[in-house]
């Protein structure tokens, strides 16, 4: 019995004693590749695979039970993360050449995910309070994405496609949610939001189009779609249940929006197609002359 208790009393302390440990998984295929991994705390686990050559990687961990999967595909991609608190989340993944991934995480129960595919891409996330969540996703060459969090509950979503384009958005509240997406080339977005429960979604479909929002108060929401070249799109709001709502098909519209104060409402539509309108506004018909000739009387 003594040999028996004694047995189980020394299995619970390896179990315990694995339980504190950090893990990490490095894998490497290829030339020139570095990885810098740096673990305080316990139950930090971390996993990188690079294939290709001269990729760098640089993951520090603070904390209790932080998690982060990187992989990179090619050549002089960088992956710098960041992580103290507990059970903050993180997971990058990178296709292509010399693409640049930043993850940067204070709190708990953070989350980032990160996609990027072909060269030159840059994307950005910065998150400092509790269950914030930034999804970030780029498919073409020169994106941009940046994506910064204070408070808690907070969400933001990226995405792009094509080339050369920029998606900023940046949150301090609670319960704000900022949706990004973009399609086309050239075409920049920008969302700011302080407060709480705050939405505002961006689209762009086309080329060098622009949209920026700001928000500041509690409930507020922008919605903002721009589909064909050149347009621009800029509003902003202070106070508290405001709305504003702004779609620009074709070419070279502009739009600026202001509201501040409470419970205020826009809606705005433009469009390049003259089509539309009414063809008839029910005029009488027009009366017979009664006069035979000009300036002769009746």
């Amino acid at each position: 019995m003594k040999k028996l208790l004694a047995s189980a009393i020394a299995l619970m302390a390896v179990t315990f004693s694995y339980a504190q440990n950090n893990h990490d998984v490095t894998t490497q295929l290829g030339n020139l590749n570095r990885a810098n991994v740096d673990q305080h705390g316990k139950q930090n686990s971390d996993k990188i695979t690079q294939k290709g050559n001269r990729n760098e990687a640089d993951v520090s961990q603070y904390g209790e039970k932080n998690e982060n999967v990187t992989w990179s595909q090619g050549n002089r991609n960088d992956e710098l993360v960041y992580q103290s608190g507990k059970r903050n989340s993180n997971d990058t993944w990178q296709k292509g050449n010399r693409n640049d991934a930043t993850t940067k995480q204070y709190g708990k129960d953070n989350s980032v995910i990160q996609k990027q595919k072909g060269d030159d891409n840059s994307v950005y996330a910065m998150q400092c309070g509790n269950r914030n969540s930034i999804t970030q996703d780029q498919n073409g060459d020169d994106n941009e994405a940046t994506s910064t969090q204070y408070g808690n509950d907070n969400s933001a979503k990226q995405t792009q496609k094509g080339d050369d384009n920029k998606a900023i958005t940046w949150q301090n509240g609670a319960d704000n949610v900022i949706t990004q997406s973009q399609d086309g080339d050239d075409n920049s977005a920008k969302a700011k939001q302080t407060g709480y429960d705050n939405k505002i979604t961006q689209k762009q479909v086309g080329d060098d189009n622009i949209l920026i929002a700001e928000q500041i108060g509690d409930d507020n929401t922008i919605k903002q779609t721009q589909r064909g070249d050149k347009n621009y799109a800029k509003d902003l709001q202070d106070g508290c249940d405001n709305e504003i709502i702004v779609l620009q098909i074709g070419d070279k519209h502009d739009h600026v929006g202001m509201q501040i104060g409470n419970n205020n409402s826009q809606d705005i539509f433009q469009t390049s197609n003259s089509s539309g309108g009414d063809s008839c506004c029910n005029a009488p018909e027009m009366p017979d002359p009664r006069c035979s000739g000009s300036g002769d009387g009746c």
